[in-house]
């Protein structure tokens, strides 16, 4: 790691004063003095530790953190020289708390032993002090950077409560995915350790998909977009987890909306679909055929994209006359990025447009739908639209239809071939046949 890395993440040591005793570790690495930057690492993490502790204690009245607190005070009331107490904090921290992890635990105390080292002449040979390398010293406050001092004091029963209303507070201004990505990774995410993460999404897991109360509906679609950044962060792991613990996520809604996300979310992470139980398997499918969510959403449950574009077209073209909403088409268009599904997704298009049942609802499928989307269109889309829109009068009869037609030839005439024959198609032809000069 460069020394301009190491400059990097000082910037996100969480105290203030763990950051000012850090510039002294700093300095000694960088002018060669390596055995008093080790001296001095040790004493900057075992002080941000007990800052740490106080902070769980002032915030959360935390019992383990004031025990742990209370007895380092002991020691030090008996003498106060006496340094008998650090490694041993470190220890009931591992033990009775979630600031550090088991390899976190691990390089703190490979950092004490370096300590010792450098602090204290070994009785044989010259009795000189220990001198690291550089090397050795660049791994030791790397370890103790990331695996200590950057992390806030976050304790896994506490933060999962003061994430959660810190989100209900936010809400408001968390409006959209990439908010919600920007602010849950900067304040939250990227300072966890692995299984902290883990734990918030299942408990955002059942409040999400198994909860139906009034404060879970508020916040649905926001912790929605916080179990999708988890998932985006961990995806391989996640699987392990769910794997691990396949009954509390089966354990899901039977109906309603809290099924209906669910079936939404399984749509781009459909791998989890084959870790639950068969009886929430049947949930799942049950809402993939009689909700319009589930039948949008639901492709993984009828086995691949070609065949869900046959339900969709069968259901828009039928009798049931679904309404899309724009967030609706922008999720089946970023379905796949493929030039099949684009041109798949041009035909629910003019399907969608062409089984308009009226004069209004023609004109509002033309500007809300077909328009905007006009750019997925190439040569067999465009002539299945123009087929379906032969078909239904209520499309090439109204009176927009002339000047919304030729919007979409002008389109059409850029990429079809130049001797495109359009009488095919008398109906959207007699409306956008260019005007003849003279005539």
């Amino acid at each position: 790691m460069k020394n301009f890395e190491i400059e990097s993440m000082k910037d996100r040591i969480h105290f203030g004063k763990t950051k000012e005793y850090f510039e002294e570790v700093l300095t000694s690495y960088q002018v060669g003095s390596y055995r008093s930057s080790v001296v001095m690492l040790w004493a900057v993490a075992i002080s941000d530790i007990i800052y740490k502790l106080q902070y769980l204690v002032d915030l959360y009245s935390d019992a383990a953190a004031k025990e742990i607190l209370d007895g380092v005070r002991a020691i030090q009331d008996e003498d106060v020289r006496s340094s008998s107490w650090e490694l041993g904090v470190v220890d009931k921290v591992f033990n009775k708390t979630n600031l550090i992890d088991s390899a976190e635990y691990e390089n703190i105390r490979y950092l004490q032993k370096q300590r010792h080292l450098c602090a204290h002449p070994v009785l044989r040979g010259n009795l000189e002090l220990h001198n690291p390398n550089k090397e050795t010293v660049r791994s030791l406050i790397r370890n103790t950077l990331e695996g200590l001092l950057i992390k806030p004091p976050f304790y896994t029963q506490k933060v999962i409560s003061e994430i959660l209303e810190d989100l209900d507070e936010s809400k408001d201004a968390l409006n959209t995915k990439e908010k919600v990505k920007r602010y849950i990774e900067s304040r939250y995410l990227n300072r966890m350790t692995d299984d902290v993460e883990f734990a918030l999404y299942r408990t955002l897991w059942k409040l999400t998909f198994k909860v139906y109360n009034e404060k879970c509906n508020e916040n649905r679609l926001l912790n929605l977009n916080v179990i999708r950044v988890i998932t985006n962060r961990h995806k391989a792991k996640l699987a392990e987890v769910i794997a691990a613990d396949r009954d509390y996520y089966s354990n899901i809604a039977a109906n309603g909306s809290p099924l209906d996300y669910l079936v939404n979310y399984l749509s781009k992470s459909e791998s989890f679909y084959g870790l639950l139980t068969d009886d929430a398997k049947l949930k799942i499918q049950h809402a993939a055929d009689n909700t319009d969510i589930g039948k949008i959403c639901g492709w993984f449950t009828r086995g691949d994209l070609s065949t869900h574009f046959d339900y969709l077209t069968t259901w828009i073209e039928g009798d049931s006359y679904p309404n899309f909403s724009e967030s609706q088409w922008k999720y089946l268009l970023e379905l796949s990025d493929s030039e099949e599904w684009e041109k798949k997704y041009a035909k629910l298009i003019s399907s969608y447009y062409c089984r308009s049942g009226g004069f209004d609802t023609a004109d509002s499928r033309f500007t809300n739908c077909l328009l905007p989307n006009l750019r997925y269109f190439e040569q067999e889309s465009a002539e299945f639209l123009l087929q379906k829109i032969e078909s239904n009068n209520q499309v090439y009869r109204r009176n927009r239809a002339g000047v919304d037609h030729k919007k979409v030839r002008d389109s059409f005439n850029k990429f079809l071939p130049a001797d495109f024959d359009y009488s095919v198609y008398p109906h959207f032809d007699d409306n956008t046949r260019p005007v003849e000069e003279g005539c």
